[in-house]
């Protein structure tokens, strides 16, 4: 017999601080999953092995985006729990959806997964490797950086780097 849970994007406040939260329940209303939970945007009933390995997806792809605003220098407020106001609903919700929609072929999913990974550690925009990339690769390394093309309107940080005179000698 298959278990099945709820994946779930909400948003939630506590000790007055709002966040956003993408997880599993087996509660049909995942508000009742969390007392801090307010307002829930998107629900699917889904295989309790498939909704892991989404959650997982999507858990990537939003550290992959919140690393890539902050090493561009861009600042986000990271909230105690969930996942920072900062990030936009629809940008959450795209995520959300495009790893659902994915799972719908099983061995598409897993090579994009592959390359959302792969893309921690290598930069595919790098010049001599986009050029390198062909078909299937090269295809759904754009939709991936797509999901991963939002930076904040706020300002970046200024260096707070001391002037060369004032730094000690070592």
């Amino acid at each position: 017999m298959t278990e099945f849970r709820f994946l779930y994007l909400v948003n939630g406040e506590k000790s007055g601080q709002g966040y956003w939260e993408i997880g599993l329940t087996s509660f049909s209303n995942p508000l009742k999953a969390n007392k801090s939970f307010l307002e829930c945007y998107r629900k699917e009933l889904i295989g309790l092995n498939a909704a892991n390995k989404i959650l997982n997806a999507i858990e990537i792809n939003i550290e992959n985006l919140l690393n890539d605003c902050l090493n561009d220098g861009y600042m986000i407020e990271i909230p105690p729990e969930g996942i920072s106001y900062d990030l936009p609903l629809t940008v959450l919700e795209e995520i959300y959806d495009f790893w659902l929609n994915l799972f719908k072929d099983k061995d598409q999913f897993e090579k994009v997964l592959g390359l959302l990974v792969l893309r921690k550690k290598i930069n595919f925009l790098h010049p001599s490797i986009a050029k390198g990339l062909k078909g299937f690769t090269a295809e759904w390394v754009q939709k991936l950086d797509r999901l991963h093309a939002y930076r904040p309107p706020s300002a970046k940080i200024i260096s707070q780097k001391k002037p060369m005179w004032e730094e000690p000698y070592t």
